[in-house]
């Protein structure tokens, strides 16, 4: 089924077909490793959370590690595929430079508001844990000439992309900016008020001048 932007991971795993107890295991994991992070999250607080035994956990997995994954490895295997065929599909044809950074800043940070906790358990674990980092640089090789043949060429199309920076450095460029604001918003400050759009006119701002030829 083709899954939406406004259709967050949390609304995907409340809609599965599964026991109750499987289902409130997995949306108290996802709460409170986005909150407190994987490690100092105890299957006891996740039971409590969610009003299971730590028994009932157990029974449909092993180990946290096993909670853990089935959280992570849905959403590489299936929902960000699909979410990334909807995104790239809605890529406005060749326009101005910084019309295409505008869509890409507000699209993709749409996307991680939505998806926050998952999202900050990704961005953790990719660090810190092995078995995640392997399927997602196994989703980022996949990903990486849908990249060069929808975005990259794309701002290419422009005409004022520098013709010095590659693929690898635009990406960086782009998501380097969103993830920054996105962990200084959730992560560092999450108690602060934030001018969201001022501060997102801010990094197309800054993108902008960051791959623009013209602003050399």
């Amino acid at each position: 089924m083709k899954q939406e932007i406004s259709a967050s991971y949390r609304d995907w795993l409340e809609a599965q077909e599964m026991p109750n107890g499987k289902r409130s295991a997995m949306l108290s994991a996802l709460e409170l490793f986005a909150k407190q992070g994987f490690d100092g999250t105890s299957t006891m607080a996740i039971a409590k959370n969610a009003g299971i035994s730590q028994a009932t956990i157990f029974k449909y997995f092993k180990t946290k590690d096993d909670l853990l994954e089935a959280i992570l490895k849905p959403m590489i295997d299936h929902l960000l595929p699909e979410y990334r065929e909807d995104f790239l599909s809605d890529i406005p044809a060749a326009t101005s430079l910084r019309d295409e950074i505008h869509f890409l800043v507000r699209n993709r940070y749409e996307f991680l508001k939505k998806n926050k906790e998952v999202a900050l358990i990704f961005l953790t674990q990719v660090m810190t844990n092995a078995n995640t980092r392997s399927m997602f640089q196994d989703f980022m090789t996949e990903t990486a000439p849908l990249f060069i043949d929808y975005i990259y060429k794309t701002l290419k199309r422009s005409g004022s992309l520098r013709a010095d920076l590659a693929p690898a450095a635009v990406l960086r460029t782009i998501a380097g900016q969103l993830l920054s604001y996105f962990i200084q918003q959730q992560v560092l400050l999450p108690d602060a008020k934030f001018d969201e759009d001022a501060d997102l006119q801010m990094i197309e701002d800054l993108i902008v001048r960051a791959l623009s030829k013209d602003s050399k």
